[in-house]
């Protein structure tokens, strides 16, 4: 399962939801609440072994800043 595809899966868990597309960001997606948006950072630290800084997750506001912070941390 590629990068993209794992997130996705993440997201999809952590919202709650069904579907979730690439275009998905905090201002089209309900769900993506402020409580939901630390589980969505803790989860995404689990999956991939990582440590995000406050300011890196206060920065994951849509899928693409959510797939360049990860990239630069693998």
């Amino acid at each position: 399962m590629n990068l993209q595809d794992r997130v996705l899966d993440i997201m999809r868990e952590t919202f709650g939801i069904d579907e979730v597309s690439t275009d998905v960001s905090q201002k089209n997606c309900d769900q993506w609440d402020s409580l939901r948006h630390l589980t969505l950072a803790s989860e995404l630290e689990d999956a991939f072994d990582i440590e995000l800084e406050p300011e890196e997750i206060a920065e994951m506001t849509d899928f693409s800043r959510v797939i360049a912070m990860l990239e630069s941390k693998l």
